[in-house]
């Protein structure tokens, strides 16, 4: 899978995530399976004596992403580089703590929410930041496709699978704002792809 690697990796169709918090930053070659990029708007409505409609106020646009990808390796060294990359991923989806209060080692408070940035080809890009669109994971599902079969360590005695799916839900936060100007035109040129 080593020569799949390097062509997603030359073609620049790798995913890459980046906790804010930390810093630390990780990868895959993207066999995008699924994606859609869905927007809505939030309207509010008075209603009023002798107008059969309410009176609509805008409220808000948001954004929610869902893509699923498959993760693919031939060798064990291959499937336990991407197993340790996606462990990485599940652990940047926790917040980042103080050190403990007090006696007990469970006081502690949170320092950093875990906010991600999320950058896939001009799919999922950022205008403000090179790392990706600024965001929260909503959720991850972790599918090994049992089928194409598991890799034992030596001691036999955890699995790695040769091919699993990763869907993730990413709702991004706006850094700039997003809209026209006063004589129509757009903010900003590079939105959304």
């Amino acid at each position: 899978m080593a020569f799949f690697n390097e062509i997603a990796k030359k073609s620049k169709q790798e995913i890459h995530f980046t906790s804010v918090a930390t810093g630390v930053t990780i990868s895959f070659p993207a066999f995008v399976t699924q994606f859609s990029d869905n927007y809505s708007v939030s309207w509010g409505g008075t209603s009023v004596f002798g107008r059969i409609d309410p009176i609509k106020n805008y409220q808000t646009t948001g954004r929610r992403i869902n893509c699923a990808f498959d993760i693919l390796a031939t060798d064990l060294q291959t499937a336990k580089n991407n197993f340790i990359n996606y462990s990485k991923l599940i652990r940047m989806m926790y917040p980042v703590y103080s050190s403990p209060v007090g006696p007990n080692n469970k006081s502690r408070t949170i320092k950093a929410a875990p906010l991600l940035r999320i950058r896939y080809a001009n799919y999922l890009r950022s205008e403000v930041s090179e790392h990706g669109l600024l965001g929260c994971i909503q959720g991850v599902t972790f599918q090994p496709k049992f089928e194409a079969g598991h890799l034992l360590q030596q001691d036999g005695n955890e699995l790695i699978p040769v091919s699993y799916n990763m869907t993730f839900m990413f709702e991004p936060l706006h850094e700039s704002p997003i809209g026209f100007n006063e004589s129509g035109q757009f903010l900003s040129q590079q939105f959304p792809y």
